[in-house]
């Protein structure tokens, strides 16, 4: 299990002895079923320069694993293709809220991306082409 901290670290966890495994470098070349923690060795590029670890929100990859989606405080959903290892990664940006958005996923079949608004608490769908 992974998660990440307040104060920034990526935390990997033992869930059958619910304990936290000191070790992280040797997590490095896991692969995950899923990708949903914004800090991680495989989202390095979706942070903007100068950002203050605020600034994305939620992330969610592909049920594929070619694309990874990003919620940010800027009212933008992005997409890139994953992995997205390279700082300030090449993405396609699409508007559509008010405000910050708070969470991001993909439909099962990956034909779709949902997002959820946070002030404007709309729920938009994105079709994938």
């Amino acid at each position: 299990l992974r998660s990440n901290s307040g104060d920034y670290e990526l935390l990997f966890w033992n869930a059958g002895l619910c304990r936290q495994v000191p070790q992280s470098a040797s997590m490095r070349d896991v692969e995950w079923f899923s990708q949903n923690c914004v800090l991680s060795f495989s989202t390095i590029g979706i942070w903007p320069e100068n950002a203050d670890g605020t600034d994305v929100n939620a992330c969610e990859r592909s049920h594929d694993s070619r694309l990874l989606a990003t919620a940010d405080d800027f009212g933008k959903v992005k997409l890139y293709s994953y992995p997205v290892t390279q700082p300030r990664s090449l993405s396609h940006s699409y508007g559509g809220h008010s405000s910050h958005v708070t969470n991001v996923t993909f439909l099962f079949d990956d034909s779709r991306i949902i997002s959820i608004g946070g002030k404007d608490t709309s729920v938009l769908q994105w079709r994938i082409t």
